[in-house]
């Protein structure tokens, strides 16, 4: 079918739409299209003209409409093709990390075992054999506080025992002594046993304050009821001679010795204390209690199986005892004392009383 050409150039117009005019392709010349049923030069009607002009901007329309559907299919498919790609690529880096978190945990672990393989052992070897060098080489204070320091290596307490026994004067303040022999289990078929001592003061020359760990014994302060001191109790006198002479051999008691004892008043009572005496072996004061053995749990104590055969009375639950003190109590008929919870009794109990223990005391040089 012909087109309808521009009057002007030839151009071919296109019918605007409201099909009354048309616009020159070309040129852009605007014209009047003919009426209804009237003919171009041409022969063409402005019927036909419009049915032509309306299939082509249909066929133009879903052309453009196909276009902008491949266009929209073709941005869908790059954006799930780019959400692949990420997808892909942050699970490789998400393997990349848990692959250095992984080998970053093995060579933490790694570090870690040679740590506690260097700690527990490597390290803890090299001080056990130092410790046995010293121990040759006679530099037996050094091997000691080796040997102790190691605690649960090899057999380090088992040697920091039998050094402290062959050579006490390596001993610190708080460790126990093995010094003299005393009846302590109530078997007497197997003899004496060795008398354990904790350290409560060492001085820069050597000498050291020692109180038995254990009740060695029960013994009343005085024989008999009446006002008495620390210099004229019966326990003094029994302590510094039948327990001294029990206790310790000729070599021993040689290393015991005689110590100006204080005897300061009760400070709650103002009950006298008495004269200071010289004694190789003592009780405890009140304040020298409070000073070494500061808290209830350090002056807490258990008496041997001897003690109790001789009527020391033990707490029911606990196996504590009761121990004296050299100081007087409340008046001088009394003297005080260490409770089973390990109280200090200021007021103390009559100096005659039975089933109270006794804890020596004494200072010693080795």
């Amino acid at each position: 079918m012909s087109m309808l050409k521009c009057e002007m150039c030839g151009g071919t117009l296109e019918i605007e739409d409201n099909g009354a005019f048309a616009v020159c392709a070309y040129c852009g010349t605007r014209q009047a299209l003919p009426e209804s049923g009237d003919s171009t030069p041409e022969g063409v009607t402005a019927d036909a003209l419009r049915i032509e002009n309306e299939k082509r901007k249909t066929a133009e329309a879903r052309a453009q409409a196909e276009k902008n559907r491949l266009k929209a299919e073709e941005q869908r498919l790059e954006a799930e093709r780019m959400a692949e790609k990420n997808r892909i690529e942050k699970e490789r880096k998400a393997q990349e990390k848990k692959g250095k978190l992984l080998k970053t945990l093995l060579i933490l672990l790694v570090v870690i075992g040679l740590g506690a393989l260097t700690i527990t052992v490597i390290i803890p070897s090299i001080r056990y054999n130092n410790a046995v060098k010293d121990v040759e080489a006679s530099n037996y204070e050094e091997a000691y506080v080796t040997f102790k320091s190691l605690y649960t290596f090899k057999d380090s307490q088992e040697q920091a025992k039998e050094l402290i026994k062959a050579h006490p004067e390596v001993a610190q303040i708080g460790d126990i002594i093995y010094f003299g022999n005393y009846e302590q289990d109530n078997r007497t078929a197997n003899g004496k046993e060795e008398i354990e001592w904790r350290v409560l003061e060492k001085d820069a020359d050597g000498n050291m304050l020692v109180v038995s760990r254990y009740a060695l014994d029960c013994r009343r302060y005085h024989d008999s009821v009446g006002q008495v001191t620390w210099e004229k109790c019966d326990l003094r006198k029994w302590l510094n001679n039948e327990f001294y002479s029990t206790a310790f051999n000729k070599t021993q008691k040689k290393k015991i010795k005689a110590t100006t004892i204080e005897n300061r008043d009760n400070a709650d009572y103002n009950t006298f204390g008495g004269n200071d005496t010289k004694d190789k072996i003592f009780l405890l004061s009140i304040d020298e209690a409070k000073t070494y053995l500061p808290s209830t749990v350090d002056r807490v104590c258990l008496a041997t199986n001897y003690a109790e055969s001789q009527g020391t009375q033990l707490e029911g639950v606990t196996k504590t005892c009761r121990w004296w003190l050299r100081s007087p109590g409340s008046t001088l008929y009394s003297a005080s004392y260490v409770k089973i919870d390990g109280f200090i009794l200021q007021l103390g109990t009559p100096v005659s009383i039975e089933k109270l223990s006794v804890r020596p005391a004494m200072w010693v040089k080795f």
